[in-house]
């Protein structure tokens, strides 16, 4: 259960977002603020943020308007201190393949542009695979270190993988939500009615079953 921080309880809980389909879902139902509304603290992985932030390239998504938005949100809240980014193995390798690519580009400018020679952008090979073992690893340290952590993810093989690994004879404890469970929570628990409208959008644009795990 996401509920608010009582006096007694010494630990904030954290919304761990290591997916980015809760943020297109709630972001085409215009709730990506109702995430705040159980007052727990909200982290992103380094992942999430790059690729909600990455421009696609010409005619690669249609929904320019709706990435515009999310991407916006999200710088907004992390200025504001409302979201905190959590790194990733795969989000650190990646981002100094690209550190490597943007010199690559740089000297490839700089010795005027010879056809051909364009460097080629860091490929990004078993994708899925990489971010569930990032995931397993951050939220299995997460645990280790006492935290009370919701992880707010909707595929179905990164949820798995969690479940499977969790250890929370260490300390911390790991609920899995999925969007259409933390919406309905929200507005069931919380009482907050913008929430029934984004249940009611999410619930006719995914076939996802609403999925919840207690710890």
């Amino acid at each position: 259960m996401v509920a608010r921080k009582t006096e007694s309880d010494g630990r904030r809980p954290k919304i761990l977002i290591p997916d980015t389909t809760p943020l297109s879902l709630l972001g085409f139902a215009g709730g990506l603020d109702l995430i705040f509304a159980p007052g727990a603290e909200v982290w992103v992985t380094d992942v999430v943020k790059e690729e909600v932030l990455r421009d696609p390239g010409e005619d690669k998504d249609q929904r320019k308007q709706h990435r515009a938005d999310i991407a916006a949100w999200l710088r907004k809240n992390e200025q504001e201190g409302r979201i905190q980014v959590m790194p990733t193995d795969e989000g650190q390798e990646y981002e100094a393949d690209m550190a490597a690519y943007r010199n690559a580009i740089e000297l490839w400018n700089l010795a005027g542009r010879p056809k051909g020679r364009r460097p080629s952008r860091p490929a990004r090979r078993n994708r899925g695979d990489r971010r569930i073992l990032s995931t397993v690893r951050l939220a299995n340290s997460l645990v280790a270190s006492g935290e009370c952590v919701v992880v707010l993810a909707d595929d179905h093989g990164l949820r798995n993988a969690v479940e499977a690994t969790l250890r929370p004879e260490r300390g911390g404890s790991v609920n899995l939500v999925g969007t259409p469970s933390l919406i309905r929570l929200v507005h069931e628990t919380l009482g907050i009615q913008e929430a029934a409208t984004a249940w009611w959008i999410i619930e006719r644009f995914t076939t996802d079953p609403v999925y919840l795990r207690a710890p």
